[in-house]
């Protein structure tokens, strides 16, 4: 009776840490939102418990007529049924490619096993020699037979729980580890990343197999015993198993430093771009810059210049009245043009007004209130290309969060620029929506369709904050997305 709830609890807890495996790493399907996680569980539980318990089973699979256990190998049917029917339910009830539901039950059912031989070695080999120091006690009449008989029941109940919550702990650390490491969805990860990771698991297993095969065989009325047989086994399988449950932590954590690597790579690359762009046109934007303050200010004065003229000639009368009053009219045009070459920001330097004034159309265009404030820190040492890319991407960011907002609410994006001591703030306030995506990491999650082709602005940011030692932060208060970026300069 004790055999059989414990048996039951173990099953309980392997299911249960089976789905803790699957949170969030593995999505339902949109269907089976609602009840998938609870038919998952109830598919794992009752399966394996019917398998360990069915008398039909064992008698089909484990013994012979006189109801006798064979072979330990016979024991592999029951796992790759197990195994079967959980990847049918799991290609049921959760979306993604088959090989990452593939990858995910190797993990969880090497981990179990792994961790079951690991501590069965150790197990064996105390019951065992506590056993034989026993038996010498008997022997020696140091302890009677009724003591003995009592000892050895108590033994055997306490032994077995013993394993069970050891062998159950390790399962939960490993895959407590493994989980730490596994961020997002398995989903994302692509085919060869998947055989990559899932090497380690089926080498496991295949370990499995053969110590199944191995493990003990009945000949007649004797049982050879694999730790019997080869003694060195009681140090070979838990060294084996546990260096496995290593492989497979470390396999994933290896896999996600190679990803973050690439993506950092990536966004490097596409930085470099920027800031290559970005140094092609400067020379032009200066120009350009220089272009329209000195063209403004040679309009203005060939206006005041005709104005001057034009009422001298009116009140000579060399020109009509009504004449001057269109001529002036015609002026005034001008003179209105001549405004619009004014750059709505002076920041001081031409790359960084190019930046807002552009910036400033499209808000426009966008009905977005754009209000900003801010001088460029020449004092500071601290390059117009990398500001440049600051500002950018934190105003594309502002602007796109902008327009997801509905039109009712006053839509607005404005921004700061101020120095203290040594350090530069830039602060970008927008208006947002209530929700924020945050990944399990914290940061920010992309809204966009393409999610492989956007997301590197802030990671782009963050590069150029800490090339001049300095940091970004975020926040949402008030329906507003704050963000502030320090930058420490590099003339002392």
């Amino acid at each position: 009776m004790t055999e059989k709830v414990l048996d039951l609890m173990e099953q309980l807890v392997r299911a249960g840490m089976l789905l803790f495996l699957c949170k969030d790493i593995i999505q339902l399907k949109e269907k089976y939102r609602s009840v998938g996680r609870v038919l998952f569980f109830m598919q794992a539980f009752l399966l394996s418990y019917w398998m360990s318990n069915s008398v039909w089973v064992n008698r089909v699979l484990y013994m012979n007529e006189a109801g006798e256990v064979n072979n330990s190998s016979y024991s592999i049917v029951k796992l790759i049924c197990i195994f079967a029917c959980s990847f049918l339910a799991m290609n049921i009830l959760y979306q993604g490619r088959w090989q990452a539901k593939l990858y995910v039950l190797l993990v969880f059912y090497t981990v179990q096993e792994m961790a079951r031989f690991t501590l069965h070695s150790i197990w064996h080999f105390s019951i065992m020699g506590y056993l034989e120091y026993l038996d010498e006690r008997l022997i020696h009449e140091t302890i009677v037979p009724e003591r003995y008989m009592e000892i050895t029941r108590q033994l055997q109940s306490v032994s077995l729980y013993a394993y069970a919550v050891g062998y159950l702990l390790l399962m939960y650390i490993t895959l407590k580890m493994f989980r730490r490491y596994q961020t997002g969805s398995v989903t994302e990860i692509d085919r060869q990343g998947l055989r990559f990771l899932m090497l380690t698991p089926i080498i496991g297993m295949a370990f499995d197999v053969s110590w199944r095969v191995s493990f003990y065989t009945r000949k007649g009325t004797e049982i050879d015993f694999l730790y019997e047989k080869h003694g060195s086994m009681y140090v070979v399988v838990p060294t084996i198993a546990v260096l496995c449950l290593i492989c497979i932590v470390v396999s994933r954590k290896i896999y996600g430093e190679l990803m973050r690597s690439e993506e950092h790579k990536s966004s490097m690359l596409f930085y470099k771009q920027q800031l290559a762009d970005m140094t092609a046109h400067v020379k032009e934007l200066e120009q350009l810059y220089d272009g329209i303050r000195g063209m403004r200010h040679d309009l203005n004065n060939y206006v005041a210049d005709m104005e001057q003229l034009l009422q001298v000639s009116v009140q000579s009368g060399q020109i009509p009245e009504r004449l001057g009053q269109e001529a002036e009219q015609y002026l005034y045009s001008m003179h209105r043009s001549a405004d619009r070459l004014a750059l709505q920001f002076s920041t001081g330097n031409p790359v960084t007004d190019v930046i807002l004034n552009r910036k400033g159309q499209i808000c426009e265009q966008e009905d977005i209130a754009l209000d900003g404030d801010l001088l460029f820190p020449s004092e500071l040492g601290i390059e117009a290309f990398d500001l440049g890319i600051l500002l950018n991407n934190a105003l594309d960011n502002a602007i796109e969060a902008c327009r997801r907002v509905t039109k009712e609410r006053h839509r607005s994006v404005r921004i700061r620029g101020y120095v203290k001591g040594r350090m530069f703030f830039l602060v970008v306030e927008n208006t947002c929506e209530d929700r924020i995506i945050r990944s399990e990491n914290g940061e920010l999650q992309t809204s966009k369709i393409n999610e492989q082709d956007h997301g590197f602005g802030m990671s782009n940011m963050r590069s150029c904050a800490e090339k001049y030692y300095g940091t970004m932060q975020y926040e949402v208060r008030d329906g507003m997305f704050i963000l502030t970026i320090m930058l420490q300069g590099n003339n002392i």
